[in-house]
């Protein structure tokens, strides 16, 4: 591992916590050893349901042969990585291929329904995940051992055993403890309280399981128990400004890490725990885990009066409030006037009361040359929009034109429409005889617009008095009308980007027509490549991400129809 990696990893572990303590014998779950305070988590609060689990190992059998014969080729061609690791890795996708499905895996010791929980002991990432057969795992790692030609290297604390990946600097260590497996790291010169420690084999005194924190958020964002996190950076700046005892200060001490923390002024560190209070934390949390849907969601927390206040400066945008449509299609709010609004009042109230500690003079200095650039009037047509949308509904690769078959529209939401097509015809003389009114039926622009060479389809444009439309493609015209009448959501959805499963389809398509180009030597792994895309088009119908200002901050959406 070189310098900068093991640096990355000791200012990920600058601070570090996890308090020590008898254990608690009626909770043997994987959050039951997280602190109660750790400033990062994720787990599932209850096994995913059946149904998922049946659905993944369908996908599992039709996709894991093809990903396994793609990865052994690149592999095979490889040159980066030395004998000892490529004899590894060739060894590990030998024992997946052949277990398919969920239920073969547990062949390997893998529990499809197992608890899984990913926290911090300090900032060092602990992963403890419930095996289905420990010694069917171990046997996995003996087979893998005698593929190799080598023992991969143990150590033991305690009774505790553990296998160890690393150098002189960082190990990456596996255990098996009871019915887990567990994976951190540490410094190579840990000693046996760190070891302990992060292994689980010591636990906390108070654990997050017994807290609630997680339960409390499912509780509060309507998430399923099937999965839900957090970051919290108020936590963090907490662990980041004081300096660590006990247990904390012996992970400390084995990481090389100061145990003394500078004393910032006192103003100094009333205003960074204001900053920190404006964004406190991310949360996130599985809303369904079941087929024919998933959704996940995040939060961005944030102070309510920030909140409130980007509510009033993001609205929704155009057709929010309505099905997305095509094979791809994106609405985005553009209230230039709102943020502008809503920026400066930043800036004035930077401006009159400034940061008194001196790190961060910058932080001034930012809000003044913003306020300076944001201070000049934004003009029209700018000025008066308030959203785009656009629209691909069809884009087929034909094999008589370089140009491909499509269909696409947009809209632009403006609150003054004649003023922008007015600007437009003066700006194209081909536009100045354009007969066009706010009544929303389309016309057609004239052909000479552009080259025939182009080989574009008809372009129609279209009018009301708050939206532009243009759409492009034989008969697209015709479905102007509903997209004028899509409604923006009720709620400040700002963005929102969806995908069709047919997608991967055109991909697959385009693929191909790359791949007979292509040298011998590389199809075979483009082709495994195209029968994903194949797969993919029947695992997922469609994809779906929005972004939305509400009470609590800012949120984001992420919706998947299953397939088959």
């Amino acid at each position: 591992m070189n310098k900068a990696a093991r640096h990355a990893i000791l200012a990920l572990s600058a601070a570090v916590l996890a308090a020590c303590g008898k254990p608690q014998p009626s909770a043997d779950q994987p959050l039951a050893y997280a602190p109660a305070d750790t400033p990062y988590a994720w787990a599932n609060l209850e096994p995913q349901p059946q149904a998922m689990i049946d659905w993944s190992s369908r996908q599992m059998h039709a996709v894991m042969p093809v990903v396994i014969d793609m990865y052994d080729g690149l592999l095979k061609q490889q040159k980066a990585l030395g004998e000892r690791e490529t004899k590894i890795l060739a060894a590990v996708l030998d024992e997946l291929r052949g277990h398919d499905t969920l239920d073969k895996l547990r062949e390997l010791g893998y529990k499809p329904d197992a608890r899984t929980a990913i926290y911090g002991v300090g900032l060092v990432p602990v992963l403890r995940m419930e095996l289905g057969d420990t010694a069917a795992f171990k046997a996995m790692i003996a087979r893998v051992e005698t593929k190799v030609g080598e023992k991969i290297p143990t150590g033991k604390t305690g009774a505790q055993e553990y296998w160890q990946f690393g150098n002189e600097d960082v190990q990456f260590v596996i255990a098996v403890q009871g019915s887990y497996l567990v994976a951190t790291l540490w410094p190579a010169d840990a000693n046996d309280t760190v070891k302990q420690l992060l292994l689980g084999v010591t636990r906390p005194g108070k654990n997050l399981l017994d807290a609630g924190t997680l339960q409390a958020i499912a509780k509060k964002y309507n998430y399923s128990p099937y999965g839900e996190g957090y970051l919290d950076f108020a936590a963090l700046a907490q662990r980041l400004s004081n300096a660590p005892t006990g247990a904390d200060l012996e992970i400390a001490k084995a990481l090389k890490l100061p145990t003394d923390v500078a004393k910032d002024s006192p103003v100094c560190v009333d205003e960074a725990k204001a900053i920190v209070q404006k964004f406190p934390r991310i949360v996130a949390g599985a809303e369904t885990y079941a087929p024919p849907q998933l959704r996940v969601a995040m939060q961005f927390e944030t102070e309510p009066a920030l909140a409130q206040a980007l509510m009033a400066a993001l609205a929704a945008a155009p057709g929010t409030g309505a099905p997305a449509e095509g094979l791809f299609d994106v609405s985005l709010a553009t209230p230039l006037l709102k943020l502008k609004e809503f920026w400066l009042k930043q800036a004035d109230a930077v401006a009159a009361k400034p940061f008194a500690c001196p790190e961060f003079a910058s932080i001034n200095e930012m809000f003044a040359k913003s306020k300076q650039q944001l201070g000049v009037t934004i003009p029209p047509p700018f000025s008066d929009l308030t959203g785009v949308r656009v629209t691909l509904d069809k884009l087929e690769p034909r094999k008589d034109s370089k140009v491909p078959d499509a269909a696409s529209r947009m809209l632009i939401g403006t609150n003054n429409p004649l003023a922008a097509v007015g600007m437009a015809q003066m700006a194209v003389p081909q536009l100045k005889d354009l007969k066009i009114t706010t009544d929303g039926r389309p016309v057609a622009l004239p052909a000479g617009l552009l080259p025939a060479s182009a080989q574009l389809p008809p372009v129609w444009l279209a009018m009301t008095d708050k939206a532009i439309a243009l759409s492009a493609g034989q008969g697209s015209e015709a479905m102007l009308g509903a997209y004028f009448a899509a409604p923006p959501s009720a709620t400040p959805v700002f963005l929102r980007v969806h995908f069709s499963g047919a997608l991967y389809g055109l991909l697959g398509k385009y693929a191909d027509v790359m791949q007979t180009a292509m040298p011998a030597a590389q199809k075979d792994q483009f082709g495994a490549q195209t029968k994903l895309f194949a797969l993919y088009e029947k695992m997922i119908r469609s994809g779906e991400f929005t972004f939305e200002a509400n009470a609590n901050g800012i949120g984001m959406r992420e919706t998947v129809d299953l397939g088959e």
